[in-house]
């Protein structure tokens, strides 16, 4: 998934959790908590739409620097980045275990 790509659905995930219009996230310099009024309970929201998105979990910590809608991008980005590092080490595992054993000479 490429930048462009990410961004399109945060933007859309964004509008989904905080229930604003989506041309109020679509600036990714938009503040979530001065522009938008985003509260605790919406980062919780937040979250819970991420992790469900994703199909993974995103650990609170990890939006503690989350400030603003290319903050979420980039949040999302490193998540993406991380799952398909950790399928693609699965794969590789599972092709290792999967290949015929050779007998050393």
């Amino acid at each position: 998934m490429d930048r462009a790509e990410i961004e399109e659905r945060v933007i859309n995930l964004l509008a989904e959790a905080v229930v604003v219009p989506r041309e109020d996230v679509e600036d990714l310099r938009t503040d979530l908590r001065e522009d938008l009024g985003v509260d605790s309970m919406d980062y919780v929201e937040l979250i819970t739409v991420l992790e469900r998105d994703l199909g993974q979990q995103v650990e609170r910590e990890e939006l503690a620097y989350v400030r603003t809608v290319g903050d979420v991008v980039d949040l999302v980005q490193r998540l993406v980045s991380r799952r398909d590092a950790a399928a693609d080490a699965a794969a590789g595992t599972n092709a290792a275990a999967d290949a015929p054993a050779t007998a050393a000479g």
